[in-house]
């Protein structure tokens, strides 16, 4: 029994000895997020894969990341908590030459762009008697859209301009290329009743004509003005920008979006601008999501640039903060520069002027 006593401790102290003198390179980790765009309140993984690249096992193994402070996570795996991002720690054990997956779920609600980064591996040797650590270099970034608005005033102001498009579209269609028919609604002029689909059905049908051309909007997000500090007026800008793209594209109707804003760890242009349309979104949402308070042009330079890109007789939205009274000088440079219909969107307030 003693000589068995004897080889145990003999047997710790040399790992004891192997442990204590372990290159911490030895152990790594790497943090990878399950998705890199997300809806608010949509949940995603942080999976953090540790290896241990050395024969001897690691008995404690404490990994401490960063996560923001708008994340969702449970109370037992935040160690400290600040104003801008919260701690957490993650503790498991490893054999020799083993790799193991930790998922910690989270979700955010809050729309931007958050950082997750790994702050420090920690761990013990054989007899857990010291601690070695060093840093985790490792860093990923989630970017989260902005809501939907749901506003009556905003709605009903949208399907108003959006119905005013369609008319326009109406008067422009080519009578020779026939896509189909439909059902008479009595708004029809009679000679577009297809009389023979007609008596074959037994109810007036009408003829369904294509475009020549497609009724384009142009809308303007302009973040002059805005008050850095004031996070729920741009976010409340970028979710108006959404619902105003959303109820256009759900129409029909072929968008091209400008703002003046830098967007957040993507690009530094003075104008960043994309195309949407049906099924093409994703570009738009991101951009929305990555919008910052930081001010990359002027709004006239910003109209003046949507003015050039867009065709002669686009529409135009143009979304301001709350506090910006420029609107009127915004709709005479549309005014004298288009020949399509302007709308200023300021919040929930509306501002509906034809050209």
């Amino acid at each position: 029994m003693i000589a068995l006593l004897f080889i145990l401790i003999t047997i710790g102290i040399i790992l004891e000895s192997i442990s204590l003198r372990r290159d911490p390179n030895e152990v790594d980790a790497d943090g990878v997020l399950s998705k890199r765009v997300a809806e608010p309140g949509e949940p995603f993984h942080m999976e953090t894969i540790v290896t241990n690249k050395s024969l001897i096992p690691v008995s404690y193994l404490s990994i401490r990341e960063i996560f923001p402070t708008a994340s969702k996570l449970p109370g037992e795996m935040t160690y400290k908590a600040k104003s801008i991002n919260t701690y957490t720690k993650k503790i498991c054990r490893l054999r020799g030459r083993q790799r193991k997956k930790l998922i910690l779920e989270t979700s955010i609600q809050k729309r931007g762009v958050h950082l997750f980064m790994g702050e420090y591996i920690e761990f013990g040797d054989f007899l857990g008697f010291r601690e070695i650590s060093r840093e985790a270099s490792y860093e990923q970034d989630i970017v989260i859209y902005p809501e939907k608005i749901k506003s009556k005033r905003l709605a009903d102001t949208l399907a108003k301009f959006t119905g005013d498009i369609a008319a326009k579209r109406h008067l422009i269609r080519d009578p020779i290329l026939t896509v189909g028919c439909r059902e008479y609604t009595g708004r029809e002029p009679m000679k577009e009743i297809h009389w023979l689909k007609s008596a074959q059905r037994g109810d007036l049908v009408v003829r369904e004509f294509d475009y020549t051309r497609q009724i384009s909007v142009s809308v303007i997000l302009s973040i002059e003005g805005l008050n850095f500090l004031d996070e729920d007026s741009l976010d409340e800008c970028c979710a108006t920008a959404r619902t105003v793209c959303e109820t256009l594209i759900e129409a029909g109707v072929a968008i091209r979006f400008f703002t003046n804003s830098r967007l957040t760890r993507k690009f530094n242009k003075s104008i960043w601008s994309c195309r949407v349309s049906t099924g093409h979104t994703g570009e738009l949402l991101e951009g929305l999501g990555r919008v910052s308070a930081y001010v990359c042009s002027t709004m006239e330079k910003l109209v003046d640039y949507s003015l050039r890109e867009s065709d002669f007789d686009s529409s135009y939205i143009v979304i301001l903060p709350t506090d910006d009274n420029r609107g009127n000088e915004v709709l005479d440079k549309i005014r004298s520069n288009s020949s399509g219909d302007a709308l200023i969107v300021q919040g929930a307030q509306t501002n509906e002027v034809s050209l």
